[in-house]
């Protein structure tokens, strides 16, 4: 009976190794194809990340909350269809590849400082948006993968879906305020301290 609970099915998603190996990827990738032009744009966007929104909170926040808050809605909705599964594995690979590669940039750009600026750019905002990330994709994952195995959901399990997800949004929006309002401080600090331009 243990094998009918959505507990057992959660245990099978493979979202730790999916980010592990999308992260080696991350950091793999940029060393065989870092240029030029990436250098100039990584120096000019982590500047331009630091300085930002000091005038314009309001404005970047609407442009973070809808970037964001789209690609979470997508996702959401993707758990009660069959595409759920395929967006819960390529949405983990993604996000492991893209924090990789803009660590590995920030590094190959700026050694040692601009690895520490990489992970500012990160920061406070991605100690929320990871178990976001994990939880809800790992939800995501489940949920869609009864319409793979042709099973039926039941008002139960439909609610306690919608509850999870509810509870993954308030991560993100809690995510989305810390990265407009904290992080371009945080980064625009860093990179005054470390002066890497």
């Amino acid at each position: 009976m243990k094998y009918e609970t959505g507990i057992y099915e959660r245990k099978k998603y493979p979202g730790q190794l999916l980010f592990g190996m999308g992260f080696l990827i991350g950091v793999i990738l940029p060393n065989f194809i870092y240029r030029t032009q990436w250098r100039q744009s990584t120096a000019s966007s982590m500047y331009l990340m630091g300085i930002f929104s000091g005038d314009n909170s309001a404005e970047y926040f609407w442009q973070v909350l809808k970037m964001r808050g789209g690609i979470f809605l997508l996702a959401a909705c993707s758990g009660v269809t069959i595409f759920g599964m395929p967006v819960a594995i390529m949405g983990m690979l993604a996000g492991g590849v893209l924090i990789g590669m803009l660590l590995t940039v920030s590094v190959l750009q700026f050694g040692l400082n601009g690895g520490l600026i990489g992970a500012g750019l990160l920061f406070p905002q991605y100690l929320l948006y990871l178990p976001c990330m994990f939880i809800g994709l790992e939800q995501i994952y489940s949920c869609s993968k009864r319409l793979w195995k042709n099973r039926s959901f039941s008002a139960g399990q439909i609610t306690g879906y919608l509850l999870r997800m509810l509870f993954c949004a308030a991560l993100c929006l809690a995510g989305i305020l810390l990265e407009v309002y904290c992080n371009p401080k945080i980064t625009e600090i860093l990179i005054k301290n470390l002066k890497i331009f």
